[in-house]
């Protein structure tokens, strides 16, 4: 039977570290696109309101500032996309809290009354109220988002081309 030397010892611990966090990292709803931030994406917008939704950024300048949001929107940027998807239909897992799915942004799924389905029971939102969800993060009935949603600081017409964008 052989000892393993301090050195020898080490090196298998780092290995298997390497290997469980290989394996949590490969259960996540995570592609390249995700990984690297939505800013990554080579892509053109047909409008602002499309680019602020993919990257957090607007035509006219920097990133958009924000606060809260999860860890990998913490780290890496990037806009609604990053979590909603590049379909808005959410069921995304949010890192490190993998119970919590982000909702679909979809028109059907922000502006219809569907109940709990994933925005929380509700109403469906309205103009007014999806302006609180983005900036304050407060759903159509006033209650708090998860602490997974970020709560954007964007001028009145970065807003309204989100929201022009949503509504689409």
């Amino acid at each position: 039977m052989s000892i393993l030397t301090p050195l020898e010892l080490r090196t298998v611990r780092l290995w298997a570290l390497a290997a469980v966090a290989l394996t949590v990292l490969g259960g996540c709803d995570s592609g390249p696109g995700m990984m690297m931030g939505q800013q990554a994406v080579s892509r053109s917008f047909e409008s602002n309101g499309e680019r602020i939704y993919f990257t957090g950024r607007s035509r006219s300048g920097p990133a958009i500032t924000f606060s809260g949001g999860n860890m990998h929107l913490r780290m890496m940027g990037g806009g609604c996309a990053t979590c909603h998807g590049d379909e808005r239909e959410g069921s995304i897992r949010m890192m490190p809290r993998f119970w919590v799915i982000a909702p679909a942004l979809t028109r059907d799924a922000l502006f219809e009354d569907h109940g709990d389905d994933g925005h929380g029971d509700h109403d469906g939102y309205t103009e007014a109220s999806l302006r609180r969800a983005i900036s304050e993060g407060l759903d159509a009935g006033g209650e708090p988002l998860a602490e997974s949603m970020p709560r954007w600081s964007m001028d009145e017409r970065q807003l309204e081309d989100l929201l022009e964008y949503l509504r689409s």
